[in-house]
């Protein structure tokens, strides 16, 4: 019986099952690191995929034609960007790829119209700075989120993905320019 029970330990011993080999699969070793940043993205409301979500974009825009001091006009925009990119992330989770493409796009175009209103408000001497930081953190959210968006998926989706991420870091850049610049 003692006999048994030594074989027994010893086997354990050198047969320890902690001991994991493994080798990394080459999507993990050639996937870039996506800094994980502390900015809130607010609740996206009724989603595009919504019948009444027309109603919501009229709105928008109204409020969007109404807004002349070009830093408003930039918390508008970055608000509006911010949005649509979390409507964009709960529609790809919906499995509306396309919707969420576009709607993703759409967070873009805002993000830029933004970019363009700060440069406005810096040419008018206003204080841009406070401001600049909130679009650089965007940015880089943005580029966390769209990153987490590419998990598990493919072919078109996977590349438009990897594309609007693209286009956020390059508006990181362009922000970063223009704090530089001041």
């Amino acid at each position: 019986m003692k006999n048994i029970l030594l074989i027994v330990i010893l086997l354990m011993f050198f047969l320890n099952p902690t001991i994991v080999l493994a080798k990394e699969n080459d999507a993990t070793q050639s996937a870039e690191v996506i800094e994980i940043v502390e900015y809130e993205l607010p609740y996206p409301g009724l989603l595009p995929d919504n019948p009444l979500y027309y109603l919501k974009a009229i709105r928008d825009n109204l409020l969007k034609f109404f807004i002349t001091d070009p830093l408003r006009k930039t918390e508008f925009d970055l608000l509006q960007s911010d949005k649509r990119l979390g409507a964009a992330k709960m529609l790809l989770a919906k499995g509306r790829n396309e919707l969420a493409i576009t709607t993703l796009s759409k967070s873009g175009n805002y993000f830029d119209d933004a970019i363009s209103q700060i440069q406005i408000a810096r040419k008018q001497g206003k204080d841009i700075k406070p401001l600049l930081d909130n679009l650089l953190n965007s940015s880089k959210k943005h580029q966390q989120v769209i990153s987490e968006m590419e998990k598990n998926q493919k072919d078109d989706v996977l590349l438009s993905l990897k594309f609007l991420r693209q286009r956020a870091k390059d508006f990181q850049e362009r922000v970063e320019i223009i704090k530089a610049d001041l």
